[in-house]
């Protein structure tokens, strides 16, 4: 066996422990009929890299969730290092290729909030084209919609300072973020672009929100994220 797939398939097993993990934690709450249950589609930003454990912002939403007594849970179902459109190896499927497995076949299910599409711009092979972007969000969505399930989009954080910045991945960034914001493809939006972009340079994070590396927020920036995000926008609306 190679080292690249010992690496691949070491990354599939930890991710699987995860979300199995995740939905065990579910299954546990779902005794309640009315109970739905969000799923968390992303990478290395929403798995809480660079943070304590328990601080990444779908656990603290999912904290904000229970304490306000709805029923409600998420399913942080997020995979380092992958992308929206093309998998990078056998452990880290697109977000496409595992939408089903990981997101329409939970249990429950009513909504998915689909984040880190920085990805697609910021690794390479970089996608700077934001129309095979948008064209996978399409897809994406009716996917879902043909499952009665909702799609909430959130904005792609700025990533200047970033080793991988280019000035056309901002733009490709900039273009997608219009397109998530303007499109009404979504049934939702979570716009942590606003929240955690540096006001003196919008290409770039607050330095409070910076882990350092300028791509993935600290624990502050991932606090900023879950106290902006509108409850409604996970908890309202039925299948459609």
């Amino acid at each position: 066996m190679t080292a690249t797939l010992k690496r691949s398939r070491t990354a599939f097993i930890a991710a699987a422990m995860l979300i199995l993990c995740a939905l065990l934690t579910v299954t546990a709450r779902t005794d309640d009929p009315s109970h739905r249950t969000v799923v968390v589609i992303g990478a290395s930003v929403s798995g809480g890299y660079r943070t304590l454990p328990g601080a990444a912002w779908p656990e603290r939403i999912d904290r904000r969730l229970q304490e306000d007594g709805l029923p409600v849970s998420v399913v942080n179902a997020s995979i380092t290092a992958t992308r929206l459109l093309t998998r990078n190896d056998a452990g880290r499927p697109s977000a496409l290729d595992r939408q089903d497995r990981d997101a329409l076949a939970v249990p429950g299910v009513d909504t998915i909030v689909l984040t880190d599409v920085i990805n697609d711009i910021q690794q390479t092979p970089h996608q700077y084209d934001p129309k095979a972007i948008t064209r996978g969000f399409q897809e994406f969505v009716s996917r879902a919609h043909a499952r009665g399930v909702r799609v909430i989009a959130t904005t792609i954080p700025p990533y200047g300072g970033f080793l991988r910045y280019e000035p056309a991945g901002e733009r490709c960034r900039q273009a997608v973020n219009a397109y998530i914001r303007r499109s009404g493809l979504f049934d939702g939006v979570l716009d942590f672009d606003a929240v955690l972009r540096d006001p003196a340079d919008p290409t770039r994070m607050r330095p409070a929100y910076d882990s350092g590396d300028h791509l993935h927020p600290n624990d502050r920036g991932h606090q900023a994220i879950a106290e902006a995000a509108d409850l409604r926008r996970l908890t309202s609306g039925a299948n459609r």
